[in-house]
Protein backbone atom coordinates (compact mmCIF):
# COMPACT_ATOMS: atom_id res chain seq x y z
CA UNK A 1 0.00 0.00 0.00
CA UNK A 2 2.79 2.62 0.64
CA UNK A 3 4.16 1.74 -2.44
CA UNK A 4 1.04 2.39 -4.53
CA UNK A 5 0.37 5.81 -2.34
CA UNK A 6 3.74 7.08 -3.57
CA UNK A 7 2.54 5.90 -6.95
CA UNK A 8 -0.28 7.72 -6.65
CA UNK A 9 1.33 10.96 -4.97
CA UNK A 10 3.26 11.62 -7.80
CA UNK A 11 0.94 10.91 -10.47
CA UNK A 12 -0.94 13.73 -8.48
CA UNK A 13 2.59 16.26 -8.89
CA UNK A 14 2.87 15.66 -12.98
CA UNK A 15 4.93 12.29 -12.41
CA UNK A 16 8.69 12.46 -12.67
CA UNK A 17 10.29 12.43 -15.55
CA UNK A 18 13.09 10.19 -16.40
CA UNK A 19 15.03 12.58 -18.94
CA UNK A 20 17.60 14.90 -17.78
CA UNK A 21 17.72 18.97 -18.17
CA UNK A 22 20.07 20.05 -15.11
CA UNK A 23 18.86 21.96 -12.37
CA UNK A 24 17.74 25.03 -14.18
CA UNK A 25 14.17 25.60 -14.37
CA UNK A 26 13.09 27.94 -18.03
CA UNK A 27 11.47 31.35 -17.85
CA UNK A 28 7.55 31.62 -17.96
CA UNK A 29 6.97 31.02 -21.86
CA UNK A 30 10.32 29.99 -22.76
CA UNK A 31 11.15 26.65 -23.69
CA UNK A 32 13.99 24.38 -24.84
CA UNK A 33 12.51 21.53 -27.97
CA UNK A 34 15.08 18.57 -29.66
CA UNK A 35 14.52 16.34 -31.83
CA UNK A 36 17.19 13.45 -31.47
CA UNK A 37 17.44 10.06 -33.65
CA UNK A 38 19.45 7.59 -32.50
CA UNK A 39 21.65 4.14 -33.39
CA UNK A 40 22.82 1.06 -32.05
CA UNK A 41 24.44 -2.01 -33.05
CA UNK A 42 25.77 -4.43 -31.06
CA UNK A 43 26.59 -8.38 -30.25
CA UNK A 44 27.07 -8.65 -26.99
CA UNK A 45 25.57 -7.38 -23.22
CA UNK A 46 26.62 -7.54 -19.99
CA UNK A 47 25.27 -10.24 -18.17
CA UNK A 48 23.78 -10.68 -14.52
CA UNK A 49 27.22 -10.92 -12.52
CA UNK A 50 28.35 -7.49 -15.04
CA UNK A 51 30.58 -9.50 -17.18
CA UNK A 52 30.86 -8.11 -20.79
CA UNK A 53 29.49 -11.82 -22.79
CA UNK A 54 28.70 -12.28 -26.76
CA UNK A 55 24.58 -12.63 -27.21
CA UNK A 56 23.44 -16.22 -27.28
CA UNK A 57 23.05 -17.35 -30.95
CA UNK A 58 26.28 -15.08 -32.20
CA UNK A 59 23.04 -12.39 -31.76
CA UNK A 60 22.72 -8.82 -33.11
CA UNK A 61 20.57 -5.94 -31.74
CA UNK A 62 19.68 -3.21 -33.41
CA UNK A 63 18.11 -0.34 -32.04
CA UNK A 64 17.31 2.83 -33.74
CA UNK A 65 14.80 5.66 -32.46
CA UNK A 66 13.47 8.98 -32.06
CA UNK A 67 12.94 10.87 -29.23
CA UNK A 68 11.20 13.99 -28.91
CA UNK A 69 12.20 15.97 -25.67
CA UNK A 70 10.81 19.14 -24.49
CA UNK A 71 11.15 21.78 -21.23
CA UNK A 72 8.45 24.26 -20.96
CA UNK A 73 8.40 26.90 -18.63
CA UNK A 74 4.92 27.85 -16.56
CA UNK A 75 5.86 29.86 -14.09
CA UNK A 76 9.08 32.09 -13.12
CA UNK A 77 10.24 28.91 -10.97
CA UNK A 78 8.48 25.81 -12.40
CA UNK A 79 9.11 23.82 -15.87
CA UNK A 80 7.49 21.57 -17.67
CA UNK A 81 9.19 18.41 -18.73
CA UNK A 82 8.14 15.90 -21.37
CA UNK A 83 9.86 13.29 -23.39
CA UNK A 84 7.84 10.66 -26.01
CA UNK A 85 10.43 7.41 -27.57
CA UNK A 86 9.29 5.77 -30.64
CA UNK A 87 11.54 2.66 -31.18
CA UNK A 88 12.83 0.38 -33.91
CA UNK A 89 14.02 -2.88 -32.46
CA UNK A 90 15.31 -5.60 -34.50
CA UNK A 91 17.21 -8.86 -32.70
CA UNK A 92 19.00 -11.70 -35.09
CA UNK A 93 20.00 -15.10 -34.07
CA UNK A 94 21.56 -17.89 -35.32
CA UNK A 95 20.91 -21.09 -34.40
CA UNK A 96 21.43 -25.42 -36.05
CA UNK A 97 18.13 -25.15 -37.51
CA UNK A 98 18.33 -21.68 -39.41
CA UNK A 99 18.03 -17.74 -38.54
CA UNK A 100 15.95 -16.00 -36.29
CA UNK A 101 14.41 -12.78 -36.64
CA UNK A 102 12.25 -10.83 -34.40
CA UNK A 103 11.44 -6.80 -34.82
CA UNK A 104 9.21 -4.49 -33.33
CA UNK A 105 8.23 -0.95 -33.47
CA UNK A 106 6.31 1.36 -31.91
CA UNK A 107 5.56 4.30 -29.19
CA UNK A 108 7.66 3.65 -25.77
CA UNK A 109 6.84 5.17 -22.64
CA UNK A 110 5.96 8.78 -22.30
CA UNK A 111 7.93 10.69 -19.34
CA UNK A 112 6.25 13.82 -17.81
CA UNK A 113 7.74 15.84 -15.25
CA UNK A 114 7.68 19.42 -13.53
CA UNK A 115 11.02 20.53 -12.02
CA UNK A 116 10.85 23.23 -9.36
CA UNK A 117 13.78 25.92 -8.64
CA UNK A 118 15.03 26.01 -5.09
CA UNK A 119 17.67 28.53 -4.97
CA UNK A 120 19.80 30.54 -6.66
CA UNK A 121 23.11 30.55 -4.81
CA UNK A 122 25.73 29.13 -4.08
CA UNK A 123 24.46 26.54 -6.25
CA UNK A 124 21.29 26.27 -8.59
CA UNK A 125 19.09 24.12 -6.98
CA UNK A 126 15.69 22.16 -7.67
CA UNK A 127 13.44 19.30 -7.06
CA UNK A 128 11.97 16.95 -9.99
CA UNK A 129 8.66 14.74 -9.76
CA UNK A 130 7.27 12.74 -12.55
CA UNK A 131 7.41 9.57 -13.77
CA UNK A 132 7.23 7.31 -16.99
CA UNK A 133 2.97 5.98 -19.05
CA UNK A 134 2.93 3.44 -21.19
CA UNK A 135 1.47 4.05 -24.45
CA UNK A 136 -0.38 0.71 -24.96
CA UNK A 137 2.25 -1.34 -26.57
CA UNK A 138 1.63 -4.77 -26.17
CA UNK A 139 3.60 -6.68 -23.41
CA UNK A 140 5.27 -9.90 -24.49
CA UNK A 141 7.11 -11.73 -21.72
CA UNK A 142 8.50 -13.99 -24.52
CA UNK A 143 9.73 -11.63 -26.80
CA UNK A 144 13.29 -10.25 -27.76
CA UNK A 145 12.57 -6.67 -28.36
CA UNK A 146 10.41 -5.18 -25.91
CA UNK A 147 9.40 -1.52 -25.79
CA UNK A 148 8.89 -1.46 -22.31
CA UNK A 149 7.79 -2.79 -19.56
CA UNK A 150 3.87 -1.94 -19.60
CA UNK A 151 4.21 -0.48 -15.89
CA UNK A 152 3.84 2.84 -14.36
CA UNK A 153 6.97 4.38 -12.47
CA UNK A 154 7.43 7.44 -10.40
CA UNK A 155 10.69 9.36 -9.32
CA UNK A 156 12.23 12.35 -7.53
CA UNK A 157 15.64 13.76 -7.84
CA UNK A 158 17.51 16.55 -6.20
CA UNK A 159 19.38 18.27 -8.79
CA UNK A 160 22.32 21.06 -8.33
CA UNK A 161 23.92 23.06 -11.07
CA UNK A 162 26.82 26.04 -11.40
CA UNK A 163 27.49 28.43 -13.50
CA UNK A 164 31.91 28.59 -13.81
CA UNK A 165 31.42 32.38 -15.75
CA UNK A 166 33.65 34.28 -16.39
CA UNK A 167 34.85 31.22 -18.14
CA UNK A 168 31.71 29.66 -20.49
CA UNK A 169 31.03 26.74 -19.22
CA UNK A 170 28.98 24.91 -16.65
CA UNK A 171 28.80 22.05 -13.59
CA UNK A 172 25.28 20.13 -13.39
CA UNK A 173 24.56 16.89 -11.78
CA UNK A 174 21.31 14.96 -10.12
CA UNK A 175 20.53 12.27 -7.70
CA UNK A 176 17.43 10.41 -7.29
CA UNK A 177 15.41 7.37 -6.57
CA UNK A 178 12.63 5.59 -8.92
CA UNK A 179 9.68 3.79 -7.58
CA UNK A 180 8.73 0.96 -10.06
CA UNK A 181 5.28 -0.49 -10.79
CA UNK A 182 4.60 -4.46 -11.02
CA UNK A 183 7.05 -6.98 -9.59
CA UNK A 184 10.34 -4.40 -11.22
CA UNK A 185 12.45 -3.41 -8.39
CA UNK A 186 13.01 0.03 -7.46
CA UNK A 187 15.82 1.78 -8.47
CA UNK A 188 18.35 4.58 -7.34
CA UNK A 189 20.44 6.54 -9.93
CA UNK A 190 22.63 9.44 -10.45
CA UNK A 191 24.00 12.12 -13.22
CA UNK A 192 26.78 14.52 -13.65
CA UNK A 193 27.71 16.93 -16.23
CA UNK A 194 29.98 19.46 -17.29
CA UNK A 195 29.96 21.53 -20.73
CA UNK A 196 32.14 24.64 -21.80
CA UNK A 197 31.36 26.80 -25.12
CA UNK A 198 33.76 28.76 -27.57
CA UNK A 199 31.82 31.22 -29.96
CA UNK A 200 29.40 28.90 -31.89
CA UNK A 201 30.58 26.01 -30.49
CA UNK A 202 29.70 23.78 -27.28
CA UNK A 203 31.47 20.91 -25.88
CA UNK A 204 29.68 18.41 -23.06
CA UNK A 205 30.16 15.10 -20.96
CA UNK A 206 28.76 13.33 -18.85
CA UNK A 207 28.71 10.16 -16.28
CA UNK A 208 25.37 8.53 -15.56
CA UNK A 209 24.60 5.25 -13.43
CA UNK A 210 21.57 3.23 -12.25
CA UNK A 211 21.88 0.99 -9.81
CA UNK A 212 18.52 -1.64 -9.32
CA UNK A 213 17.36 -2.48 -5.35
CA UNK A 214 16.50 -5.92 -6.53
CA UNK A 215 18.65 -9.09 -8.05
CA UNK A 216 20.14 -8.05 -11.22
CA UNK A 217 19.37 -10.20 -14.09
CA UNK A 218 16.51 -11.77 -12.08
CA UNK A 219 13.93 -9.64 -13.95
CA UNK A 220 15.11 -8.68 -17.27
CA UNK A 221 14.32 -9.30 -21.17
CA UNK A 222 17.78 -9.31 -23.20
CA UNK A 223 19.32 -6.04 -21.45
CA UNK A 224 16.31 -3.88 -22.54
CA UNK A 225 13.98 -3.67 -19.59
CA UNK A 226 14.20 -5.59 -16.07
CA UNK A 227 16.33 -5.20 -12.83
CA UNK A 228 19.52 -4.33 -13.89
CA UNK A 229 22.60 -1.98 -12.81
CA UNK A 230 24.04 0.48 -16.09
CA UNK A 231 26.83 2.89 -15.94
CA UNK A 232 27.36 5.06 -19.16
CA UNK A 233 29.98 7.63 -20.06
CA UNK A 234 28.71 10.10 -23.10
CA UNK A 235 30.72 13.09 -24.57
CA UNK A 236 28.75 15.14 -26.90
CA UNK A 237 29.69 18.41 -29.14
CA UNK A 238 26.54 21.35 -30.49
CA UNK A 239 26.78 24.07 -32.72
CA UNK A 240 24.99 27.26 -32.71
CA UNK A 241 22.91 28.21 -35.99
CA UNK A 242 21.55 30.79 -34.20
CA UNK A 243 20.34 32.37 -30.76
CA UNK A 244 17.33 30.13 -31.26
CA UNK A 245 19.00 27.20 -33.43
CA UNK A 246 21.94 24.42 -32.66
CA UNK A 247 22.71 21.07 -33.74
CA UNK A 248 24.02 18.19 -31.48
CA UNK A 249 25.81 15.02 -31.43
CA UNK A 250 26.59 12.57 -28.97
CA UNK A 251 28.51 9.21 -28.48
CA UNK A 252 26.72 7.09 -25.36
CA UNK A 253 28.97 4.39 -24.46
CA UNK A 254 27.68 2.02 -21.85
CA UNK A 255 30.99 1.25 -19.88
CA UNK A 256 29.40 -1.31 -17.47
CA UNK A 257 26.29 -2.81 -15.64
CA UNK A 258 24.62 -6.04 -15.61
CA UNK A 259 21.92 -7.27 -16.95
CA UNK A 260 22.30 -4.62 -19.83
CA UNK A 261 23.13 -4.07 -23.60
CA UNK A 262 26.83 -2.82 -24.47
CA UNK A 263 27.85 -0.84 -26.89
CA UNK A 264 27.82 2.71 -28.37
CA UNK A 265 25.25 4.77 -29.57
CA UNK A 266 25.30 7.47 -32.26
CA UNK A 267 22.52 10.31 -31.34
CA UNK A 268 22.23 13.39 -33.73
CA UNK A 269 19.17 16.28 -33.10
CA UNK A 270 18.83 19.44 -33.69
CA UNK A 271 17.57 22.24 -30.87
CA UNK A 272 14.70 25.05 -31.17
CA UNK A 273 14.76 27.33 -27.72
CA UNK A 274 13.22 30.81 -26.57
Amino acid sequence: MPRLLFLVALSGLGLVSAVFAGAWTQAPGGYYLKLAAHHLHTRDHFDASGMRVPKLGRGELTDIGLQIYADYGLRERLTLVAALPYKHLGDQRRFSSGTGREQSRGFGDLELGMRWRLRDRPLVSSIAVGGTIPLGYVVDAGTRVPLGTGEFSGDIRLLLGRSLHPVPGYLTGELGYRVRGGAYSDEFFYWLEAGFAQRRWGVKGYVSGLRTRGACGELGQEGLIGDQDVWKIAPGLSYRLSPRLELAVDLIHVAGGCNTVAGNTLATGVVFKR
